[in-house]
């Protein structure tokens, strides 16, 4: 009958040279200490969400017309942001990367009327405006357009990377977004 210390000693028999690196083993060369990539600074990160944190919420909901939607949609756009932060030069970089974030993200459903005013009293007032319940009657890629292009103000290149479409798609559904709205609003607003 065999103990458990002979099975500690057939064990230990069994790896005797396995200490001794296998002959194709070649090491990694080591990388010098300013090749390193750096760690996000996260004080810049945190002045950056402090900052931009309620504009980026309030397009986000522009685009998604929902409140829920939208803030998980700001959620992932800042986790995203936070992972490339160390390639951020600057906060120009850094809104121009939040915006193709949120240009390219997908709107799981059409809002209805319900879904932007079914809310508590912590979420701002301009949900109840207007234009956002003009914003309600577009496609998602008219919102897009019209809240990057009209809202934001950036040039028809840029909404174009930031959507994922040609420049030409862009302007066709900003006017058509456009004519919508006016169609829908009355003159006053």
């Amino acid at each position: 009958m065999t103990t458990s210390i002979d099975w500690v000693h057939e064990i230990d028999a069994s790896l005797d040279g396995s200490d001794q690196p296998p002959a194709a083993f070649v090491p990694l060369p080591r990388i010098p200490r300013w090749h390193r990539q750096a760690l996000p600074s996260t004080q810049a990160f945190s002045d950056y969400v402090a900052e931009r944190g309620p504009h980026v919420r309030r397009l986000a909901h522009a685009i998604c017309c929902d409140w829920t939607q939208a803030e998980a949609l700001v959620l992932s756009t800042f986790t995203r942001l936070y992972d490339a932060w160390h390639r951020m030069p600057s906060s120009d970089a850094a809104d121009a990367f939040v915006h193709r974030s949120l240009g390219r993200a997908v709107v799981t459903h059409s809002p209805t009327a319900r879904s932007c005013n079914a809310h508590g009293d912590d979420y701002p007032i301009e949900d109840e405006s207007l234009l956002f319940d003009g914003l309600q009657s577009l496609t998602t890629i008219q919102r897009k357009a019209v809240v990057l292009h009209d809202w934001l103000d950036l040039p028809v290149t840029e909404v174009a990377d930031a959507i994922g479409i040609s420049p030409e798609l862009v302007i066709l559904h900003a006017a058509r977004g456009r004519s919508a709205l006016n169609f829908l609003l009355p003159e006053s607003a």
